[in-house]
């Protein structure tokens, strides 16, 4: 079985070079792992290999992805350049010999992921394999490629809280409850307080009952003459009262002026 030797160099970065042996028969997405573990590059979602003329000038595309391209070629029958959708082939599914149709074939690979890479890659020999060799296989290694410093993750910053600081009131040492305890009781003391609060209470009790009575003033006394001469003269209305009619109509007679004769 024959097998490819590739020259893979970086075009960004001079002094880097790879050597890789691959197989015919096995596809761009092989070739596509072993350019990136050689490289030590992390797994991307974008990549392609463009196959080339001999000054690397772009002419076929092979995605990592499914893909569509608008291509704008030129149409003999229309006799103009027209536009046209494009779906391009997958890594997984094209073989590397498909699309070598020069002993010094040319490509471009594309590295699309946290960095961009572009690499030149060169078939420079055809040779028949020997022994039990797995492939593809990286078989020379020259410089390494720049890595970016990792940005530190921030912190998001921690906004102040206002704490509402409560005042902590002092607990009484038990020491000074304690000195309440020496205190002695004077029961002598103690019951002389007694008899003198009795009696307070019962000068007060003896008080309390004592009702003033009403004195009676000069408008009383006048108040019931008044009525008792209102009952005599209510008496003295009666007809029955007087001796004969002549005293009745004497006392009557004054009823009978007007009002302007006064």
């Amino acid at each position: 079985m024959l097998i490819y030797r590739f020259k893979v160099t970086c075009e960004e970065h001079d002094g880097f070079l790879r050597e890789i042996e691959i197989q015919p028969n096995q596809t761009f997405l092989d070739f596509h792992h072993i350019i990136i573990d050689s490289s030590e590059l992390l797994h991307c979602e974008r990549a392609s290999f463009f196959m080339t003329d001999k000054k690397y000038k772009k002419d076929k595309e092979i995605s990592l992805k499914s893909e569509k391209r608008q291509i704008r070629k030129y149409d003999d029958d229309l006799d103009q350049i027209v536009t046209e959708s494009l779906t391009l082939p997958l890594m997984k599914n094209s073989k590397i010999k498909e699309y070598i149709e020069d002993p010094h074939q040319k490509m471009i690979y594309e590295f699309e992921g946290r960095e961009h890479f572009s690499f030149h890659i060169e078939l420079f020999k055809i040779f028949p394999s020997e022994g039990n060799i797995s492939f593809p296989r990286n078989t020379k290694r020259i410089a390494e490629l720049p890595k970016k410093p990792e940005l530190p993750t921030l912190n998001p910053p921690i906004v102040p809280v206002n704490k509402i600081v409560v005042p902590k009131v002092p607990l009484p040492k038990i020491t000074e409850l304690v000195k309440f305890d020496d205190i002695v009781e004077d029961e002598q003391e103690l019951a002389t307080i007694e008899s003198e609060l009795g009696a307070l209470i019962e000068e007060d009790d003896t008080s309390s009952f004592d009702i003033a009575e009403p004195e009676v003033t000069s408008e009383d006394e006048f108040s019931f003459s008044n009525q008792e001469d209102d009952d005599q003269d209510e008496k003295l209305d009666h007809i029955e009262d007087y001796e004969d009619i002549e005293s009745l109509d004497k006392r009557l007679s004054g009823y009978d002026r007007d009002t302007d004769d006064y």
